[in-house]
């Protein structure tokens, strides 16, 4: 007899198998380096606050930070970037208490945790919001994808910085407000408002993006009858709790609710000209959005298709994004140097990306859009690894003793920042900024053949970028050596840890693949979340 038992469909992919892929892949793929640069302080405020209670800290960053309440040092770092460490910072006090001995070998783990959840966060809730938007699976899988793989968003789920926690952030923005114009109930709009509130203290710009997600919100209130506008104050009452831990946490640094800390350590910094502000995040060598998360080069293809299939997605995105932007191209630092990339444009990566979608619905994946799919696919993963192989501090500092070598020391009496010194002025980051001879992805893919290779600082130098244009050596001996590859294995202590290996292992087991390639290959009937 014929065997007339159902067939078992194929699971669909869910948002928890996107939320546990991705945590999985970061896990594994997660550094050995402790907290540096701008993370350093948002790390030790995290620890103070733990610890003491305070979010004072024992070092003044940026370098002419003043000093606030009690005469005190303080993050200038948002109130989020900060509390997202406290659990980080409560497992290395609690280690720190147990076994003193093994402290200091597990903070380079703890002071991840934060970043790496929130990195697998992102690709999770764009998975949602795609979803939400309305396209078919198949579409939703690869954008994910293509997000969390080929994009600047895996480097950053690396790195404690607040970076990670504003993409975070503002894809609930985002969310909220397109449901909040789909329909405008009590419900959504305190969702709104809550979501406004965390993004303000994400980083304390994203309020320049708040009158522009308002107004949106008014106009379709208007075009609704059984809407009245006094209903809209349920937004505020969503917004008014991150509104008053934003004035709290100011009066707490700075003896005032209304000092955030950033006008200070700004003062003159917002001369630079808008068109060097927007060409250098676009099309400089050094910085290119589009060389550092190269799906968003296909991502273009798809901007009229969104523009004429789904015009409100394109109006919130115009409405939200570009004011940020606007701003941060007034502004002297527009690269967020030191870091990948453009830096300051990292929130925006999802909703730039939104377009690739449309090219990924049902029957529009021919054969070229396949081959541009594979290409920029593999092109972004293989910038990813490169930019999580090594603290981007370290290719800078060998930069730099190149550039010094080379090019001359420069003067930096007339910085913004005299008389402190300052390594993120022009006169010094020029050359990672628009010089092919300092173009950190190809320093990194240097650094890394070399570092693999066990080769001495000599050997390296040898065929480093900048000898196309130039005979003369460099001496690179000290960053040289002083760069690592960032991968935990190769931390200090590793060794003593078997335990964290098998956990990887484990994580790279329990990764949900086959749902994954159902909705990669099959367009399958649309079920439902």
């Amino acid at each position: 007899m014929p065997d007339v038992r159902p067939q078992r469909s194929a699971r669909s992919l869910q948002t928890i198998d996107v939320l546990l892929g991705f945590l999985c892949l970061y896990l594994v793929t997660a550094g050995r380096s402790l907290p540096f640069g701008d993370a350093r302080p948002m790390w030790m405020a995290a620890q103070s606050l733990v610890r003491h209670g305070t979010f004072a800290i024992t070092m003044r960053w940026p370098v002419n930070a003043p000093p606030g309440s009690g005469g005190l040092f303080y993050p200038v770092a948002a109130l989020l970037p900060v509390l997202v460490h406290v659990p980080g910072a409560l497992l290395q006090a609690g280690i720190a208490a147990i076994a003193p001995a093994r402290a200091p070998f597990v903070e380079a783990g703890t002071s991840q945790i934060a970043p790496l959840f929130l990195g697998a966060l992102v690709p999770a809730l764009y998975f949602r919001l795609l979803r939400q938007l309305g396209y078919a699976r198949r579409a939703v899988a690869w954008t994910t994808l293509m997000l969390g793989l080929g994009t600047s968003v895996w480097v950053y789920a690396h790195r404690p910085y607040s970076e990670i926690v504003q993409v975070v952030c503002f894809l609930l923005f985002f969310g909220s407000l397109l449901r909040c114009l789909d329909a405008p109930t009590r419900r959504a709009l305190l969702q709104f408002g809550l979501a406004a509130s965390l993004l303000i203290n994400s980083k304390n710009i994203y309020f320049v993006c708040l009158p522009g997600a308002a107004l949106l919100v008014v106009a379709a209130a208007r075009r609704r009858a059984d809407l009245r506008l006094a209903q809209l104050m349920w937004g505020a009452v969503g917004f008014a709790p991150g509104l008053l831990a934003f004035a709290l946490y100011n009066l707490v640094r700075w003896g005032s609710p209304f000092r955030s800390g950033y006008e200070a350590v700004t003062t003159n910094f917002w001369t630079e000209s808008v068109f060097t502000g927007l060409w250098g995040p676009l099309f400089s060598l050094g910085k290119s959005i589009f060389l550092f998360s190269p799906p968003l080069i296909l991502a273009l293809f798809g901007w009229p298709a969104l523009v004429r299939r789904r015009p409100r997605v394109a109006w919130v995105s115009l409405a939200t994004v570009a004011p940020v932007l606007l701003v941060y191209s007034h502004y002297l630092f527009w690269s967020g140097d030191w870091g990948w990339g453009a830096r300051y444009w990292v929130f925006a990566l999802p909703i730039l990306l939104l377009p690739l979608a449309e090219l990924f619905e049902p029957g529009r994946l021919g054969r070229r859009l396949k081959v541009a799919t594979a290409s920029v696919l593999m092109a972004g993963v293989a910038v990813q690894v490169l930019g999580t192989a090594f603290v981007w501090d370290d290719f800078i500092n060998i930069s730099r003793n190149a550039q010094h070598a080379w090019l001359g020391t420069p003067d930096t009496k007339g910085t913004v920042l005299a008389p402190y010194t300052c390594h993120s002025c022009f006169e010094e980051v020029y050359p990672i900024q628009w010089l092919p001879s300092m173009q950190p992805i190809a320093g990194h893919w240097w650094l890394l053949r070399h570092k693999a290779a066990g080769h001495d600082w000599r050997t390296a130098e040898a065929d480093a970028p900048w000898k196309r244009y130039t005979s003369l050596t460099a001496d690179i001996q000290e960053p040289y050596e002083a760069a690592g590859i960032d991968w935990w294995p190769f931390g200090v202590g590793a060794g003593e840890h078997p335990i964290i290996f098998l956990v990887a292992l484990l994580a790279l087991g329990v990764i949900p693949i086959r749902p994954w390639v159902t909705e990669l290959k099959e367009p399958g009937p649309e079920r439902p979340e």
